[in-house]
């Protein structure tokens, strides 16, 4: 096998006149992973591999890697420096917070590396899927970029000295991303509204959630929005966690510009808004629309009142802080072939979602049954619809996220699959391929969550403290529907454990004290109890309209057993029928 266990050793000149943020070719990616801006990581990819350059401030060694969870540890990692006109790099992992370990089997190749005033360049490859058990398979999903950097060159592999606490971190990306700009939007009429803050004094508390109104003018008709783009007040960027932007039925030109604390402190006459136009959180770019497609805006069915909720993140309780930051969304009269909706799935925001204590993977779902889809499609005369983003959401908790997709008893390939779920990482997700469903067909978010170290249960809810479990789905044609979440009947559980009714409307406080302060958590025969009680629940789905629906609210009732379901099972992988090794000249692998 090529390079197995071999140390590379390569001579290279130095362009000593080259400035370090000059890439060595086109990079269609780039993500700056330190506040400082120390460390810029480029890439491009294709269907087999990625090419990376990095660029850091250091003349001593550079440190980059994926992780699973952020950590320095279990991590997939290259080390390499440059010194006396030699460029050292390595493939290695670590199996502890220690000093990495050398693979057996070097799959990471060098490409080029320098050194100049600036500081240090090393541009490398490595295939998507390497078939070595200590590398990380590089797929569509949220990817955990580890780097490390020191001023001094070690005189080995085996002797890296230790970094320091503020010359390390972790950033959440899309290595795999396919949202990019079209070709047409430049060519096309466009007008731009930038949807803000308003000046608006962040209060010195470490989390505030600040919703502002917006009365969209009239536009002159039907127009379709190509893309959005977050706007920050310059220096507030890493306190801007995320925000939405939701379309309310009815105009509201006296709320425009009011403001209040969301879920506290709404003006008079706030009216309720379904409608999830726009997400995006921190670690998020701009959204381009497909170019067939667009997000009806001005229109005689369109809702015209914007509501935006602005979550500010402040731990250091930072006081005097002016914010204007925001969205901007670029609409265009040159109407795109489709309508996008939106479309909400997933398990009811209720505190009758629990989440037991100590766990390390729990699993909480929520479904969209085939009945409100069906009945849906069936008033609008369609057969389909087609899915072309994702934003899956869930709180701190979340490690790992699902969107399931059924048909006649069997699951289909997952929609969006993404075991190392980021709460600091949320964003509309292009699909590489639009997903056809059709009528009959079932939906569900799976959400896996870890309590280590809580001895109390989490429940759904609203607060980042509380956890949710969804999926914002963007799609076309447009569905006369706005969501389809489901929960279990905790009747059913209870009333046959307890024979006491903990399930219905004005129980909710008694229901949470009774989980968190009379249900024994330590009794692990009572919880794996529980468990099964759920896996084999009652759902109760709830379908809200969007536009004709907008009052319409139906419940219906189903049981979906998943033990009767034929599972989903992924195709073997390459590294099943093919050896890893390729031709170390990999200059031109990927354009």
């Amino acid at each position: 096998m090529l390079f197995l266990a071999v140390t590379l050793l390569i001579s290279t000149s130095l362009a000593l006149g080259k400035p370090v943020d000059e890439t060595s070719e086109a990079f269609n990616q780039s993500a700056t992973l330190d506040k400082a801006g120390n460390f810029v990581v480029y890439w491009n990819y294709n269907s087999s591999h990625v090419t990376f350059e990095v660029h850091v401030k250091t003349h001593g060694y550079v440190g980059f890697g994926l992780s699973p969870n952020g950590n320095m540890f279990p991590a997939d990692v290259v080390v390499g420096w440059v010194k006396n006109g030699h460029v050292f790099f390595k493939d290695m992992h670590t199996i502890a917070h220690a000093h990495p370990v050398v693979d057996k089997s070097q799959d990471w190749f060098l490409l080029h590396g320098e050194e100049n005033d600036m500081g240090t360049s090393l541009r490398f490859v490595r295939k998507l899927d390497t078939c070595d058990a200590d590398d990380r398979v590089i797929t569509n999903a949220t990817q955990r970029l580890i780097y490390s950097y020191h001023p001094d060159d070690p005189a080995d592999e085996h002797s890296l000295v230790y970094h320091g606490g503020e010359r390390r971190g972790a950033k959440s990306v899309m290595l795999l991303n396919v949202n990019a700009p079209p070709d047409v939007i430049s060519h096309e009429d466009v007008k731009v509204f930038d949807l803000t803050a308003g000046n608006y004094e962040v209060p010195s508390n470490d989390t505030t959630y600040m919703c502002v109104g917006y009365q969209m003018e009239d536009i002159g008709g039907k127009h379709h929005m190509v893309m959005f783009e977050p706007l920050f007040t310059p220096g507030n960027e890493h306190m801007v966690h995320h925000f939405t932007v939701q379309r309310c039925p009815g105009r509201h030109p006296h709320l425009h510009g009011a403001r209040g604390e969301c879920f506290l402190g709404f003006p008079d006459g706030w009216p309720a808004c379904p409608e999830v136009f726009i997400g995006w959180a921190t670690g998020g770019g701009p959204y381009y629309f497909p170019p067939h497609t667009g997000y009806p805006v001005g229109g005689a069915d369109d809702n015209s009142f914007y509501v935006m909720q602005m979550h500010y993140d402040n731990p250091s309780m930072k006081k005097g802080v002016i914010d204007n930051s925001g969205v901007r969304i670029r609409l265009t009269s040159k109407l795109r072939q489709h309508d996008v909706g939106t479309l909400i799935i997933g398990h009811d925001v209720t505190p009758l979602q629990v989440i037991p204590p100590r766990e390390s993977s729990f699993v909480s779902k929520g479904y969209c049954a085939d009945h409100c889809l069906s009945q849906t499609m069936a008033g609008q005369n369609t057969d389909e619809f087609r899915i072309i983003s994702v934003m899956q959401h869930a709180h701190l908790l979340a490690t790992g996220m699902k969107t399931r997709h059924f048909r006649n008893g069997t699951e289909l390939p997952p929609i969006i699959d993404d075991p190392s779920y980021d709460f600091y990482f949320q964003e509309f997700r292009p699909l590489p391929d639009e997903v056809v469903v059709r009528k009959g067909d079932s939906l569900s978010v799976e959400c896996t969550y870890s309590t280590i170290g809580r001895t109390t249960p989490a429940f759904g809810g609203l607060t980042t403290r509380d956890e949710m479990c969804e999926a914002f789905i963007y799609h076309y044609p447009r569905l006369d529907l706005n969501v389809c979440e489901s929960r279990p009947d905790m009747n059913t559980i209870f009333n046959r454990t307890f024979n006491r009714n903990y399930y219905d409307s004005n129980s909710t406080d008694s229901f949470m004290y009774f989980m968190k302060h009379e249900f024994d958590w330590s009794d692990q025969t009572r919880i794996n109890q529980f468990k099964a009680d759920l896996n084999s629940a009652i759902y109760r789905t709830g379908c809200h309209g969007t536009h004709t629906q907008a009052d319409a609210r139906k419940v219906f009732t189903f049981h979906f057993d998943e033990r009767t379901v034929v599972p989903y099972i992924p195709s073997k992988s390459q590294c099943d029928v093919t050896d890893h090794a390729i031709n170390p000249n990999l200059a031109n692998i990927v354009g």
